[in-house]
Order: structure tokens, then sequence, then C-alpha cells
């Protein structure tokens, strides 16, 4: 994933979490953008984990504590 990839998923991921919210308890809708977008499984495995190791553990949580840590990260 690069730089273009991972601002696609912030925008697509936030209007995924205006139609169906977020849970509070798992990625449900990043894993959803991850797949439409055609990101090969290994590196949704791997986004996920970086999500995960950076206290995004579910969908909000990508953008209050995640954000920052995969903007760096994916920086290419």
């Amino acid at each position: 994933m690069n730089s273009e990839d991972l601002e696609t998923f912030f925008k697509r991921l936030e209007q995924l979490m205006q139609i169906n919210g977020c849970n509070g308890s798992n990625l449900a809708n990043a894993m959803i953008v991850l797949e439409v977008m055609d990101i090969p499984k290994d590196e949704q495995e791997e986004f996920l984990e970086n999500c995960r190791n950076s206290g995004g553990f579910c969908d909000c949580e990508i953008f209050l504590n995640s954000e920052d840590f995969l903007r760096e990260f994916y920086d290419k």
C-alpha cells in the first residue's frame, strides 16, 4: 500500500462508517474497504496488524489512534 492508496482507504472508510457506523469491536468496515480496493490479502493482513499495533482495534480507532502512525508508515 502506498500513500495514495492510504488516502483512498481513509476516504472510503469514513464514507462507509457514515452508513454502517462503528460497532466498537472489530475492523469490519476497514476489511470491506480493503477488499473493494483489491488490496492483496497479505497486504490487507499486514495493514490490519499495523492498525491493531497502533491502537486501532475498531474502525473509529483507526482514525483516533492509528491515523498518524499509518500516514508515517505508508508515506512512500
